[in-house]
């Protein structure tokens, strides 16, 4: 079939496809006040103590506990996103520890590294209570850890919560990008039942 013939015939549908791809952008509309996840985020800031206190602008100890806070940073992700941990939270959640119940918390929860020594954690679930329920979970078995860690091997470095309490906000969803993903699927939905009609012909 030829592309004339194909613009022909979707102009004779013209006002089936418009309605269509309309639809969509109303269904995308719609979709915007349906209610989001609650999200709580807190952040932790990962410093070491200098070996030797200096009123000096750049030393090599301040340096070298830079560095190092800066390389634990990564440790601290790593602990965030280690199954130790999140077998410790869905024991605190009073949840079997199964490969479903690891992948379905690993979903509620992201990591991420702000700055060379800050890390952010962010839990998001559709239950306010149990957002921070896990969130609170979690920030208590990685500073746990972190502590054990650090006790170990270099007591200097500090992990600390910036604040005691997470930042909780409730997810919404942009307007125009609703909007523009619904008019393409009713668009596009429209052009796959039209090709579908012309298929089966």
């Amino acid at each position: 079939m030829e592309l004339r013939e194909i613009l022909k015939k979707l102009n004779t549908r013209k006002k089936e496809l418009l309605i269509l791809t309309v639809s969509g952008g109303i269904l995308g509309i719609i979709a915007t006040f349906i209610p989001g996840k609650y999200v709580a985020e807190g952040y932790y800031f990962i410093g070491r103590v200098a070996d030797k206190p200096s009123n000096e602008f750049f030393t090599y100890e301040g340096y070298y506990a830079q560095q190092t806070a800066q390389s634990y940073t990564n440790t601290a992700i790593a602990l965030l996103e280690s199954e130790n941990i999140k077998s410790a939270v869905l024991g605190d959640l009073k949840l079997a520890v199964t490969d479903n119940n690891l992948r379905k918390l690993s979903r509620t929860y992201k990591v991420y590294k702000k700055g060379p020594q800050v890390v952010s954690l962010a839990v998001a679930d559709y239950n306010n209570e149990k957002t921070l329920k896990i969130y609170d979970s979690l920030s208590k078995r990685f500073l746990e850890a972190g502590e054990k860690i650090t006790n170990a091997s270099d007591e200097n470095i500090k992990v600390l919560p910036i604040s005691e309490e997470p930042v909780v906000k409730r997810d919404q969803r942009p307007l125009p990008n609703y909007l523009f993903s619904g008019l393409l699927i009713g668009l596009a939905f429209s052009l796959l039942k039209f090709s579908f009609k012309e298929y089966i012909k």
